[in-house]
């Protein structure tokens, strides 16, 4: 009796018909994914994704906005375990982990949607073994390009649901409405921060600090995609070998590679700890814009809501602070204290936000690689091909 036991890759059995089919009849192909039907799974995929990841990350995301608002210093040590502050931390779940869906679900479907249009028909980074055709008018552009446009782009398509999110979900946190009167009895919700803000400052008020955030995400997208998508090609690069001496293997056919579980969580979080520690002063910024208030006391408030004149009255506090404190020292010590200063006021959160967007982007892209799989199989698809055995 004699066992052989074999590993190797094999198409699944929708891609291999279909892989085969494009090899005998390469003019006349028969989709198997409509453009339609990519954008709705993408956008699923996106949304529930998203959407799940905020939920599990909200308690840190409310402390790290109470970091950045002016005057915040987050929560105490000594107050950690307490029932005022789990109630705290859980302001503003709901309508952040609802707008998070749509958010997620706009910003994946469009960028998606970008990319299969501006990389070449036969990419490797194609998603699906049926690419579109390639309009006359747009540029054949290579992988990182291509990923920071369409970052952008889905970015751009998802700032109408996300920035009134954010707007409410960042009063909710900091306690914007606590000493209002006529507040609810149960005390102030999502609803009542909506009607306020509509209220007191019209449609317009949703809006407050969106070219702050578009600012802020458009450097985020792009590099958190492009890094998460140069992680992806190294782990294709590293299995083409094995790919391509598969017998079952059609060079013809465009192939994306099933990253493993573990494997995107990785690349995820590493893309979004870089991503989110390096666009933090601009988050900052549109935090204060976003909980500004038109008075408060004590305060010499900016003439007009603007990120420059955000950016110079933090500069400003930062100077006023060093000279404060700084006021016996020499020359040289008093330039390094300015400089962690405004440091400091800048990229105040800065740990809790990257480390924040580590947990989000390992839960998320995890997730949105399953997603993917679940509702559109990919071409290639690593399994365990057991052999039979065999009697001589």
């Amino acid at each position: 009796m004699m066992q052989h036991q074999q590993q190797g890759f094999q198409y699944t059995q929708a891609a291999k018909a279909a892989a085969q089919h494009a090899h005998v009849a390469s003019v006349t192909r028969t989709p198997v994914y409509t453009q339609t039907q990519k954008f709705k799974n993408h956008f699923q995929s996106g949304a529930v994704s998203l959407s799940l990841s905020y939920a599990v990350m909200h308690p840190l995301d409310t402390l790290k906005t109470r970091m950045q608002v002016a005057g915040g210093s987050g929560i105490a040590w000594s107050a950690i375990f307490t029932r005022e502050t789990a109630r705290m931390l859980g302001k503003g779940f709901l309508v952040s982990s609802i707008g998070a869906g749509l958010q997620g679900g706009a910003r994946f479907s469009f960028y998606e949607l970008t990319k299969s249009y501006l990389l070449p028909p036969t990419s490797r980074f194609q998603t699906g073994h049926n690419p579109p055709q390639h309009p006359w008018w747009l540029p054949t552009l290579s992988p990182i390009p291509a990923t920071a446009i369409s970052a952008i782009i889905g970015d751009l398509a998802s700032s109408v649901i996300k920035v009134p999110r954010e707007v409410v979900t960042s009063r909710l946190q900091t306690g914007y409405y606590t000493n209002v009167p006529n507040a609810p009895v149960g005390g102030v919700n999502a609803g009542y921060v909506f009607r306020a803000v509509v209220r007191d400052e019209g449609v317009r008020g949703l809006f407050r600090g969106f070219w702050s955030t578009t600012a802020r995400d458009c450097p985020f997208m792009v590099i958190l995609f492009t890094t998460y998508e140069n992680f992806k090609a190294y782990h294709t690069r590293n299995m083409v070998t094995q790919i391509t001496s598969d017998p079952n293997y059609i060079a013809s056919s465009p192939v994306e590679v099933k990253i493993p579980a573990m494997t995107s969580t990785l690349f995820g979080g590493i893309s979004g700890f870089l991503a989110g520690y390096f666009t933090t002063p601009m988050d900052v910024i549109r935090t204060r814009i976003m909980t500004f208030k038109k008075v408060a006391s004590g305060t010499k408030a900016p003439a007009e809501i603007t990120m420059t004149s955000i950016s110079r009255e933090m500069y400003r506090e930062a100077v006023m602070k060093v000279m404060k404190t700084s006021a016996q020292s020499n020359g040289a010590v008093r330039s390094m204290r300015l400089g962690q200063g405004v440091y400091g006021a800048f990229f105040a959160g800065a740990v809790p936000r990257s480390l924040w967007w580590f947990c989000v982007c390992s839960i998320f892209f995890s997730t949105y690689e399953a997603m993917k799989q679940k509702l559109m199989p990919l071409d290639y698809e690593p399994v365990e091909k057991m052999g039979s055995v065999v009697r001589n």
